[in-house]
């Protein structure tokens, strides 16, 4: 049978639309944006681009601009950054590794090469404990690093299921699971042991999906998919249900974020960044973005500033929200 979703909320312009500010912008690469990722206490910005390079951006001094550089031959496809601020890890854009860089100084040095994958990496992510590295993308496969001192490059486990490549990774909260979105218009949800790590649960979508975020107490999944929709799942069920549909961005969803419990932060392509209700599905804010497409879009953690990568290698950052509490 067909999976039933609750009813579309639309997310129709009121009142609360404002001009997003724009606080800096930064140029540098010589190809397309292809990541961006700020640091936890957003301070830093990095982007990868089609030229090879991945760049760290100094956000928050009085003078915002370039802090580093780092490059492979065959250049990035991923990025994110460790829960300290220090590590970023950056996947391979035809190699199938993952590396481990330390951004502490002006010159970044690389510190660890996590090997085993094949093709292209989608996605990376850190646990919120910083212990474990999860990468993914043209192989279909989830890996998940333990970078250890006695560490050696190879994942401890390897997770198969997804027919399509990976577009989208994210820990829970407690680090014990990991969600996966797929261009196979599936989310899965794996639990990690150390014992035995394994898939728990599909969650089908009508779409490729791109975008996906937990809730500070991991108990709600949001999912963005290609047919335009964000969805909220509760993953207490033992078979995970959509609490929620939402309207989101009609060209799709490069990012979301739930920065408190109530609230749902995405962005897409276009010229719109959108905050919800998580709980209602109600729109609350909407942030005009000045400017063209976008081909990606990084949030800071607390859902308050936006990164903008363009075709030109432009990158751009604005505020869009209010202080939040």
């Amino acid at each position: 049978m067909p999976t039933i979703y609750p009813p579309t909320l639309t997310a129709t312009p009121t009142s609360t639309t404002a001009l997003a500010k724009l606080l800096a912008t930064f140029r540098g690469h010589t190809g397309s944006v292809v990541a961006l990722a700020f640091s936890p206490d957003r301070c830093l910005l990095v982007s990868a681009a089609t030229d090879g390079t991945g760049r760290v951006w100094d956000v928050a001094s009085s003078k915002p601009g370039e802090r580093g550089t780092f490059r492979k031959p065959d250049g990035f496809r991923a990025l994110a950054f460790g829960p300290t601020g220090r590590t970023v890890a950056a996947g391979s854009a035809s190699l199938g590794t993952v590396w481990l860089f330390d951004v502490t100084d002006k010159t970044p040095q690389e510190t660890l090469t996590l090997r085993g994958g094949k093709g292209w990496v989608g996605a990376v992510a850190f646990a919120p404990d910083g212990k474990s590295v999860a990468g993914a993308g043209e192989d279909l496969t989830l890996r998940v690093w333990e970078p250890v001192p006695v560490f050696r490059g190879e994942p401890r486990a390897l997770l198969l299921g997804h027919t399509r490549p990976v577009s989208a990774i994210a820990f829970a909260p407690d680090g014990q699971s990991v969600a996966t979105a797929s261009e196979d218009s599936t989310v899965r949800l794996w639990t990690l042991s150390r014992i035995r790590s394994s898939q728990r649960a599909s969650l089908p979508h009508p779409a490729e999906v791109g975008a996906l975020a937990f809730t500070p107490d991991g108990k709600t999944l949001a999912t963005a998919a290609r047919d335009g929709k964000v969805r909220a799942w509760d993953t207490t069920a033992i078979k995970p249900v959509v609490k929620v549909e939402i309207a989101g961005h009609g060209q799709g969803t490069h990012a979301l974020l739930v920065p408190d419990a109530e609230t749902l932060v995405g962005a897409g392509p276009g010229p719109r960044a959108l905050n919800w209700n998580l709980r209602t599905g109600k729109p609350v804010r909407e942030w005009e973005l000045p400017g063209g497409t976008a081909t990606c879009v990084a949030l800071t953690p607390d859902g308050r500033y936006l990164a903008r990568g363009t075709a030109d290698g432009t990158i751009e950052v604005y505020r869009v929200a209010e202080k939040r509490t």
